[in-house]
């Protein structure tokens, strides 16, 4: 007899639970952009990033109404590989990681060593400092 309200609630604490897998703003600096910008970023990268538990951290207003920050994600063995810089135009609903050495000495297609291009001059013309 105790079974089942003892089921019944582990149930309903489960389904109140946050999802397992999301990205998320891991330092709080979601404040500095304020949520609708936070909101935006966070779906942003759930679309343009492979991993669902990216980690988001150190968000700011950039140049020119972007949003500067950094994403940690999971490489294929799950573990986290450190933080990379990212920019996010919001107006054209861009996300896009800042690439590093291996990936732009191999691009896997015309199309993503372009990709790779506009997110470095993106990044220049709204984050870089200097």
């Amino acid at each position: 007899m105790l079974r089942l309200p003892v089921a019944l609630l582990a149930l309903s604490l489960l389904a109140c639970a946050p999802p397992a897998s999301a990205q998320t703003i891991v330092d709080g600096s979601d404040a500095a952009v304020g949520p609708a910008a936070a909101s935006t970023i966070l779906v942003l990268a759930g679309r343009a990033l492979r991993d669902p538990e990216a980690r988001i951290a150190g968000l700011r207003k950039g140049r020119a109404g972007a949003v500067c920050g950094t994403v940690d994600l999971r490489n294929r063995m799950g573990a986290h590989t450190g933080p990379r810089p990212f920019v996010a135009d919001l107006s054209e609903n861009i996300l896009a990681r800042l690439p590093e050495g291996p990936e732009l000495r191999s691009p896997t297609s015309p199309a993503d060593f372009q990709a790779m291009q506009r997110a470095k001059t993106l990044f220049e013309a709204n984050c870089a400092d200097g």
